[in-house]
């Protein structure tokens, strides 16, 4: 599974401090707080059923991995995920600075940037290898959509949590708003490092070197055909 990372967008708003000192004043306290909004949307389609490609450039884009008692890829699944924050800071202090900035208003956005289904052109196109060998890839496809879903549950709770707490004490606005950004993605990053490996191990177990057995029984005449093909 492929992450990129996320796109910032930073506003600020302020609110007045009341009369400070003159001169290198502290950091104004972040009270009082107001609760902030958290949203996040997800999106996931359905995955796209591409045109076929021969079997060995799916085993190139796989990473040219193979199970020697299946050692030709037949169907590749690929998934893309991106997500997207925006933090909107509120802060209290004078205009020129120091101020302490606490969140207002986050959003996130996670999605299936790429989402996508191929089979080997080598199979026979509609037999009962294709049907089988589509259904095991849209089984993988399953388990992305699956963990998708469970990944924005866990961050829409993490974000909720983090804004409830955070504060950043900085020169001005600008710099505060980019201190929240940051703790944010820090607590991201490590929610998608679980998507990824809960991923993998769900992957792992549909691809056992028993369903890879099955897989190369299955529809015996499609089998003799597809086996043509791979040598021609």
């Amino acid at each position: 599974m492929a992450v990129r990372r996320r796109t910032a967008v930073l506003l600020a708003a302020l609110w007045p401090a009341g009369a400070l000192a003159q001169g290198a004043a502290p950091a104004p306290s972040c009270t009082p707080r107001v609760a902030a909004t958290v949203t996040l949307d997800l999106v996931d389609p359905e995955p796209r059923i591409l045109a076929p490609l021969p079997a060995r450039q799916l085993r190139a884009q796989a990473g040219g991995t193979s199970d020697t008692a299946f050692p030709h890829h037949l169907g590749l699944t690929v998934s893309r995920v991106e997500w997207r924050s925006e933090v909107t800071a509120r802060a209290r202090g004078p205009a020129d600075g120091p101020v302490c900035a606490v969140p207002a208003d986050v959003r996130l956005r996670l999605r299936h940037a790429e989402h996508s289904i191929r089979l080997a052109r080598e199979i026979p196109p509609g037999s009962c290898l294709a049907e089988e060998v589509l259904a095991h890839e849209r089984r993988h496809a399953e388990v992305n959509r699956r963990t998708l879903r469970e990944a924005a549950t866990e961050l829409r709770g993490i974000a909720r949590a983090w804004a409830a707490r955070a504060e950043a004490r900085a020169p001005d606005v600008g710099i505060a708003a980019t201190l929240l950004q940051d703790e944010l993605a820090a607590l991201v990053d490590p929610a998608l490092e679980r998507l990824r490996a809960a991923r993998e191990a769900a992957h792992a177990v549909i691809d056992s070197p028993a369903e890879y057995r099955r897989l190369s029984r299955v529809c015996p005449e499609d089998q003799r055909r597809l086996r043509a093909a791979l040598r021609a």
